[in-house]
């Protein structure tokens, strides 16, 4: 179990299902549901840092929870994804609330057969609804915290070959009130194996269309291939500077340890 809500760092990213290795490469599944990865997200230089854990409720199904600390506004987001590609065919998103529960203000779906991402949402005084088309056979909203993105690197037989994906994003606070946005393709280059925050890792260049000139390094787990860290020069929310994520810890405590985890955000707080 999580034994307290505390930043730990400058960022991180979860793992949300994937396939173990030997020496020579991918292989074997490896169970991962009921896992929950916790991770912070910030700005390059440790700024703005926010806990995101994403538990892994099904192999179709994860259900992420952000916060910068107890007691305070938390989001909420639950992801059917495609347990190969990490492709989201419906997002909801909404906010934390007391004794584990949650509401939803917004969701965002994929019509493959349109090549068009929608989303609705419910913002003070309006409904938005907007779409944009993504063609690329698999995608990333930049929104999930790279969460999805562990489902792609972990369903590869070797990543090393490198790989490539799509990378919208829902802006919350556009100048020009196109909320929806698409940035453009994102295509990983094998680097180098390395040892990252003590955790054998594979090192990645990531850039494309997505980034301009501000792209980045990746690392997997060399093991497993989930996500460990990222550090793009695209922030993927309004407030920031950039984009900067690493893995923490892991948890197999499965749903009962998910739910005491959302329990406690507000368990003892001050009401309104």
């Amino acid at each position: 179990m999580f034994k307290e809500f505390a930043l730990f760092g400058a960022a991180a990213v979860a793992a949300v299902t994937g396939y173990a290795t030997d020496a020579f490469g991918f292989g074997e599944p490896e169970a991962v549901e009921g896992r929950i990865y916790h991770y912070v997200r910030s700005n390059q230089d440790g700024s703005g840092a926010e806990n995101v854990y994403v538990y892994r409720a099904a192999h179709n199904r994860l259900e992420i929870y952000k916060s910068s600390e107890r007691c305070v506004d938390a989001g909420f987001v639950t992801a059917w994804v495609d347990s190969e590609t990490g492709n989201a065919t419906v997002i909801q998103g909404g906010r934390l609330m007391p004794e584990a529960r949650h509401e939803n203000f917004a969701t965002i779906s994929y019509d493959g057969a349109a090549t068009m991402l929608r989303a609705e949402a419910a913002i003070p005084g309006q409904m938005i609804r907007q779409q944009v088309r993504v063609t690329e056979p698999i995608f990333h909203l930049y929104d999930t915290d790279l969460a999805t993105l562990s489902v792609q690197t972990m369903g590869l037989d070797d990543p090393r070959q490198g790989f490539s994906f799509a990378l919208p994003t829902i802006w919350t606070e556009p100048e020009d009130g196109q909320y929806v946005r698409h940035l453009g393709e994102a295509n990983a280059e094998f680097v180098r194996a390395e040892e990252y925050q003590g955790t054998p890792a594979l090192r990645f260049d990531v850039t494309g269309s997505a980034f301009g000139d501000n792209g980045g390094p990746l690392w997997l787990d060399a093991q497993s291939g989930h996500v460990l860290g990222a550090q793009w020069g695209i922030p993927n929310r309004p407030g920031m500077d950039d984009f900067s994520i690493r893995l923490v810890e892991t948890e197999d405590s499965g749903e009962a340890g998910w739910q005491a985890l959302l329990t406690d955000h507000f368990a003892g707080c001050p009401t309104i």
